[in-house]
């Protein structure tokens, strides 16, 4: 376009030559059309006044040209130039001028210089041409089909050099750009075709966004540096520089501040011929003080992947300011959303079909904090070795097994209060897979839990399958008490937990879960969990409760002191996002029972009100008479059952009394018997009921 644009411009200056030297006076030209070098000239009109010693002026005016594709149509134009200087094969215009709408490029009124040697050369100057907004200065020089531009620009306006740059480069539909820049470009080639250029641009401005509002940026400023050569399929891209000093930008779901952490990247590789995807051989990236990189990646710019391909290594990557730029806006809808960290990564990452497909991260010295108490991990240290499925099939046999293994340690850590102490864990992981290598000892407070087998695989999708077989070694029931917020119990918990597996949004277990806790025992038959991670979790299984010791479980409460044991059952437990919906359960004291029998004044008004009906007599014998010098009584036996269907809870005790059933049966003097005469309860009441009871130190009636 700018070839034939100039060759139109000297053939129009040079008009004067086929004139006798001699010659003097003035020459018009009109045609309706010409036809030259591919342009097509409607309401040509051309002046020549020409002097004894050929010089004189030139007037050119056309009303249309069409035949540049590139800027569409030209109106309006005129070319004057008031001094034309014609020597031989040579013609000079030092000083003319140029208006018109140019197509594209708008409107145009720029001083111009040319010169047309004898040789066929040309060089024509441009001293404020306009373009996007801005005012250019340009320097093109032809010899044959070989051209030469260098121009500089100021006062770019972004926002119109789509509409400028559409025969080359389209922007995605619903994309937008807008802001301000400067700076200088060079570019060489023949014919139609650019072999090399050079663009220095400074970016005062840039601001973008797409249709989904997933990319965006806002005040961007910064540097753009490249050097480009014609090559098969493109152009090699040399001495590439994109600096970012301030402004941000936001890639769903990361936010980035380059004010608060400038981002430089250099560049080298092959930018296609249509400038839609960009092959780097090379890059480096420094993210100030938050990431260092390098390595060669793919850039699509009209695909469904941006990134399709890429082999990255990562020589630190600074968790303090890491965590929040990258990871942190992933993580803003779960409990580790204030996650934060200290220490450095450091390894390589490979992307292939727009996905990673392998990751070898070594991490050194690391700390991770939540502010909410969800998780602390000190001293983590080791390797992760990932690879996707595909990679690791096409891997298998040909490098060391070691390398698809990885392994973290640390020296304390905490999740949700439980304490966690130092231990190393070896696994492998694969795709959505993981597997842990050997058997290994997860301390928890002052016991831990002995895991024998970890596997999972397909995670986080409907086929995720999970199996996990572990012994809990004996655990201080306090401590974990108050990292859930519970009443400190007393004891120890143990137990086992024998091949528990998630198939099918179902978990299951090949045995029965027990626990010993109170100085007792609680065996869980036939556990079976259905959809754990959904809205609405459905529970079903039955529970044994063997010889608890009921001065530790009442101390834990503020229900009342009671001692002796208590044994009991919950068959046909089912639940509902949580919330029993049906089971028929009955505690007792246990048969043979030879432990200390006694319960206090508060447990026995309690237990009153549970079971209903002598709860006001009892409250008023032990406040008004004899009884209230007694701080506890002696029992024989105590018990109570409720079987739960449909919100109704249909209660019993130990045995059959006159007017109800037993809850307590007293024993030596004084005696006191509790007796419950109110068979049916709402179940929701009850619970209310209960909680009012733990929580206050009044009776409750």
């Amino acid at each position: 376009m700018l070839r034939r644009w100039a060759r139109f411009m000297a053939a129009a200056l040079a008009g004067g030559i086929a004139l006798p030297a001699a010659a003097a006076g003035q020459i018009s030209l009109s045609a309706g059309r010409v036809e030259f070098a591919g342009l097509q000239i409607d309401g040509l009109a051309v002046a020549l006044a020409q002097d004894a010693q050929a010089a004189g002026a030139v007037t050119v005016r056309a009303a249309r040209i069409r035949g540049l594709a590139a800027t569409g149509p030209l109106a309006g134009f005129s070319l004057d130039c008031p001094s034309l200087q014609v020597a031989g094969d040579t013609v000079r215009c030092p000083r003319g001028r140029l208006r018109g709408s140019l197509g594209s490029l708008g409107a145009q009124d720029t001083a111009f210089s040319a010169h047309a040697g004898a040789d066929g050369s040309l060089r024509v100057g441009l001293d404020a041409f306009s373009l996007a907004g801005g005012r250019a200065k340009a320097d093109l020089r032809l010899e044959g089909t070989r051209w030469q531009l260098d121009a500089t620009i100021a006062g770019l306006d972004i926002a119109r050099l789509p509409a400028v740059a559409k025969p080359w480069i389209e922007l995605p539909e619903g994309f937008s750009v807008a802001g301000a820049a400067s700076g200088a470009v060079s570019a060489a080639g023949r014919g139609d075709e650019l072999r090399a250029a050079t663009v220095a641009m400074d970016i005062a401005r840039l601001d973008f966004a797409d249709a989904e509002g997933l990319l965006a940026g806002e005040a961007v400023a910064g540097t753009l540096r490249m050097k480009l050569q014609a090559a098969p399929g493109g152009f090699a891209v040399q001495d590439g520089r994109l600096e970012f000093v301030a402004g941000q930008a936001y890639s769903d779901p990361v936010f980035l501040d380059f004010g608060a952490q400038r981002a430089d990247l250099g560049f080298a590789g092959l930018l296609h011929t249509d400038a839609a995807r960009f092959e780097a051989r090379e890059f480096t990236l420094d993210h100030r003080g938050v990431l260092q990189a390098s390595g060669q990646a793919t850039l699509d710019f009209a695909g469904e992947s941006f990134l399709p391909e890429a082999r990255v290594k990562v020589a630190a990557l600074e968790l303090a300011t890491a965590l929040p730029a990258y990871l942190q806006p992933f993580l803003i809808h779960t409990a580790f959303k204030e996650l934060e960290g200290v220490g450095r990564v450091s390894g390589e990452l490979d992307i292939a079909a727009g996905l990673p497909a392998r990751a070898a991260f070594d991490v050194e010295g690391v700390t991770l904090d939540s502010n909410n108490g969800a998780l602390f991990v000190g001293g983590l240290n080791g390797r992760l070795n990932w690879f996707d499925d595909a990679s690791r099939s096409a891997l298998a046999g040909t490098i060391d097994d070691a390398q698809f293994q990885s392994r973290l340690a640390w020296d304390t850590a905490s999740l949700w209060g439980i304490e966690l102490g130092a231990t190393a864990v070896p696994f492998s992981t694969t795709g959505r897979h993981f597997r842990l290598l050997e058997p290994l000892l997860l301390p928890i407070f002052d016991g831990g839990l002995a895991i024998e087998t970890l596997r999972v695989r397909h995670a986080g999708t409907e086929q995720m399958y999970v199996r996990f077989d572990a012994a809990v070694r004996p655990i201080s029931v306090a401590p974990l008490a108050r990292a859930f917020g519970w009443p400190e119990f007393e004891g120890t918990l143990a137990g086992s937990i024998p091949d528990l597996q998630w198939a099918r949004g179902e978990v299951t277990l090949g045995g029965n879960l027990e626990a010993a806790v109170f100085d007792g025992s609680v065996v869980v038959r036939g556990l079976r969990l259905r959809d754990p991670l959904g809205k609405f979790p459905r529970l079903s299984a039955s529970v044994d409760v063997r010889n608890l010791d009921l001065k530790l479980v009442t101390s834990t409460f503020s229900f009342g002191m009671i001692t002796g044991r208590l044994s009991g059952e919950i068959e046909g437990l089912e639940t509902f996002a949580w919330m029993p919906e049906s089971f028929d359960a009955r505690f007792y004291t246990p048969p043979g029972d030879r432990s200390r029998h006694r319960i206090s004044q508060r447990a026995v008004q309690n237990l009153s009100s549970i079971g209903g009906g002598t709860g006001g007599s009892v409250a008023s014998a032990l406040q008004g008479g004899f009884l209230r010098f007694f701080d506890d009584f002696g029992y024989d036996r105590l018990g109570l059952s409720c079987r739960l269907a449909n919100d109704v809870c249909t209660m019993g005790g130990i045995q059959p009394a006159a007017t109800g059933f037993y809850i307590v049966k007293g024993s030596g003097l004084p005696r006191i018997d509790v007796i419950g005469n109110q068979s049916r309860v709402a179940w929701s009441r009850l619970v209310s009921q209960l909680a009012r009871i733990m929580e206050s130190d009044i009776v409750v009636d």
